[in-house]
């Protein structure tokens, strides 16, 4: 201690001090050997002298090093840590970044801490979270009605008008055949049209989902998905479909559509398992493709809006994503959700 205080000297001490960000250097023993300004106004330090006050009490008001504490490990693997996480004791959110400290001769000594308050930050992100999932909601209601709309007006006059056509051509003399053939070729048209207002009612929002269920949506879906592509798509079921909550039912059904998406645009797969399940409390839906495999820079990437979209999707369903791929070998989707109510915020 002694030769570290005597290198911080006058000037040094200003810096530290300025600095906004809480800094506290430790022992081994966790005891703070020094503290800026900003720590001792967020830690509430006794004193100006802070030797021998152990951290964890004036970080967490425990009497020892939380259980699983990154700071611990620091000192045993001599490499930096650094984590977030909402410390009741200062009813903060913090981020901390645990550095260790080394002798001449390269030993362990202690550690310096920098933490700073991301308390706004995180309220910010609820915030945003938030109003992601009320335009998530307030998209799926707007979804749900154009499609039913679509599904209800233009199927009508669609098959109204079908109807007359084919009355036209009952009355219509078999002599005068060129007229004949136009209605026929009328009603096949009026057919294909037809079958695409029900795709695309169904892609807006498959009756099925709100009507039958997830299991019937799926199944719809990936059929749809494997007459679309020619890529073969198997799916599996082992959960009580009827204890499902819509909201669940909604973000597991739109991350298997964009999950397919993806598939169809970068995997370069011929064949996708698809399994829905109940383990643990949770809803488990895994989706195994043959294709490529994604990358550790694609999973990452922050223009990935697919990907992300899925995380936004679950967060308060308490959800997990979890994208993982091997070159050649494919990639696998996995996503899991509590049953139950959700917590909360």
């Amino acid at each position: 201690m002694e030769a570290f205080t005597a290198i911080f000297t006058h000037e040094l001490k200003d810096i530290f001090d300025t600095i906004t960000d809480m800094i506290t250097v430790h022992d081994m023993d966790f005891n703070i050997l020094h503290a800026n300004e900003a720590a001792k106004e967020m830690l509430q330090l006794p004193s100006s002298s802070v030797t021998k006050m152990k951290c964890f009490k004036y970080y967490h008001g425990t009497g020892g090093p939380p259980k699983g504490c990154p700071s611990c490990e620091c000192l045993k693997t001599g490499l930096p840590a650094a984590f977030e996480l909402f410390e009741p004791h200062l009813n903060k959110n913090i981020e901390i970044r645990a550095i260790p400290r080394f002798d001449g001769n390269n030993r362990a000594i202690g550690l310096i801490h920098i933490v700073r308050d991301i308390t706004q930050r995180k309220q910010s992100e609820e915030q945003l979270r938030s109003l992601t999932a009320h335009l998530l909601t307030v998209r799926e209601e707007e979804r749900k009605k154009i499609a039913r709309e679509i599904h209800d007006e233009l199927g009508q006059q669609l098959t109204a008008m079908k109807m007359d056509i084919c009355w036209l051509n009952k009355k219509l003399p078999q002599e005068l055949s060129p007229l004949l053939d136009k209605t026929e070729s009328m009603i096949k048209r009026v057919d294909t049209t037809i079958y695409s207002v029900q795709r695309i009612s169904s892609e807006l929002r498959p009756g099925l989902l709100d009507d039958l269920g997830l299991q019937a949506a799926m199944e719809w879906q990936a059929k749809e998905f494997q007459n679309r592509t020619g890529i073969d798509c198997k799916v599996t079921f082992d959960f009580d479909n009827g204890r499902v909550g819509q909201e669940c039912a909604i973000a597991i059904f739109r991350i298997f559509q964009e999950t397919l998406t993806n598939i169809v645009r970068h995997a370069e797969a011929t064949k996708v398992k698809v399994s829905l399940k109940e383990k643990h409390g949770a809803l488990v839906m895994e989706v195994i493709d043959n294709g490529k495999g994604i990358t550790v820079e694609q999973i990452s990437n922050p223009k990935s809006f697919g990907l992300i979209g899925m995380q936004e999707r679950i967060y308060f369903l308490r959800g997990k994503v979890k994208i993982n791929g091997a070159q050649g070998k494919g990639t696998r989707v996995r996503v899991s959700i509590p049953q139950g109510k959700p917590e909360q915020k």
